[in-house]
Order: C-alpha cells, then sequence, then structure tokens
C-alpha cells in the first residue's frame, strides 16, 4: 500500500476480503467487473463501462476521498487479490449514500454482505452524517436484502432516476439513521 492509500482511506479487512482505496491501475479491472449483467442495477454507471471510464470515476473517488466527501473501496479477495467488486459512498451535498457492485463471478457468495457491513461501519467514521440511504431496484431481490441484512429500512419505492441512461426507473429508498 503506497503513502498516500493510508491517508485517503482506511484499509478494511474481512475474513475473505480488504476493501481499499480504489487506485488508478484498478481501472482495467473495475471495467472488466462492469458488465452489462451487473450495470443494469446500477444508475450512475454507463454500459460499457471502458478502461477510460473506469479510471475517471477512480480519479474522482479519490479526489472526493482527499477532500473528506466520499469513501470508495475496492473489494479485493485476500485468496488471490483478485479484484471483484467496488463499495462506496459520498456526499458532496451533505447527504450520504452508498452504492455498491460485484463482478459476475462473484455473486452468490455472500461476498457483497460480508463487504458492505465492513464499509457501511468505517462509513460512520469516515463521513459525517446522521443517516445513510440506498436505492435498489425492485426487481434485483439480491440488492434488497443486501441492505435489509444491513439494517437499513425500507423507506418507500418511485421513481429513480438513472443518470447514465437517461431516464427514470422502479426504485426502491433505503436508509439507516448513526448507531448510537
Amino acid at each position: 500500500m503506497s503513502a498516500d492509500e493510508a491517508e485517503l482511506l482506511p484499509v478494511l479487512v474481512t475474513p475473505r476480503l480488504r476493501l481499499r482505496c480504489f487506485r488508478p491501475d484498478d481501472a482495467e479491472a473495475l471495467s472488466a467487473n462492469l458488465t452489462p449483467p451487473v450495470i443494469r442495477w446500477l444508475t450512475s454507471w454507463p454500459d460499457p463501462v471502458t478502461v477510460e471510464v473506469a479510471a475517471e470515476r477512480i480519479a474522482e473517488a479519490r479526489q472526493g476521498a482527499l477532500e473528506g466527501w466520499h469513501a470508495g473501496y475496492a473489494i479485493e479477495r485476500l485468496s488471490d487479490g483478485v479484484l471483484i467488486g467496488g463499495f462506496g459512498g459520498g456526499a458532496p451535498d451533505g447527504r450520504v449514500e452508498i452504492g455498491y457492485h460485484l463482478a459476475e463471478q462473484a455473486h452468490g457468495q455472500g461476498y457483497m454482505l460480508e463487504a458492505a457491513t465492513a464499509g457501511l461501519a468505517a462509513m460512520w467514521d469516515i463521513l459525517p452524517t446522521q443517516t445513510i440511504v440506498a436505492q435498489a431496484h425492485p426487481d434485483n431481490p439480491g440488492s434488497r436484502a443486501i441492505l435489509t441484512r444491513l439494517g437499513m429500512r425500507l423507506t418507500g419505492e418511485g421513481p429513480a432516476y438513472a443518470p447514465a441512461r437517461g431516464i427514470w426507473e422502479p426504485g426502491c429508498f433505503y436508509e439507516i439513521t448513526r448507531p448510537s
């Protein structure tokens, strides 16, 4: 780990994963992980995600971490060091919203719940907020289950804007307040 990574975000280690700040050299792996079956659930990522787009997003996330309003974690498997996803959130306007993704080959193994549990706990220390929110598509039961297992409560359903597609899509909205 380089010195600037240590300053940007604390590294989180779970039994099977390491969550660390995204690095510029992660762009190729990030692009490869964001396939159409993954992208269909993500409102802010275009399809396709080129290496250039991934590099831009990594640079934006790193800048947000430097400025103290964003925490973007790469999720690596400890067993082989492979980047399998991302977890993060930010509050450029004071409202922290989390998002996450996992490469197709890593689905169904409990990785995202493991990563999101560690990532959400860290968010309370990293970002000054009383409430963290998230949004999931109603047809994505896996994501909805993760949000529920994180202790987030469903606050409503309605249209969610997908800027990457320029359309409104159905959304389920969740929130959790800072633990006492």
